[in-house]
């Protein structure tokens, strides 16, 4: 009975890693895009937010995956 806890301790722990990770991304990078866009590198910074937002569903797609696989 323990081990259904531990198991399901251990779904939940790998499922918040994984949001950590995606939007520790998400926020850093909107950091940088800000600082750039401020100090007036415009072109570099749209570059970036571009980049950003391919990434970022590429990230969604990875972390649908993810949670497919745990919850079967």
């Amino acid at each position: 009975m323990a081990m259904k806890y531990v198991l399901l301790t251990v779904l939940v722990a790998a499922a918040m890693v994984v949001a950590v990770v995606v939007f520790s991304r998400a926020v850093g990078g909107g950091f940088i895009t800000s600082a750039r866009s401020v100090s007036g590198q415009h072109s570099e910074a749209a570059e970036m937010h571009h980049k950003q937002q391919s990434d970022r569903n590429a990230d969604s797609e990875k972390a649908r995956m993810y949670s497919d696989s745990m919850s079967r």
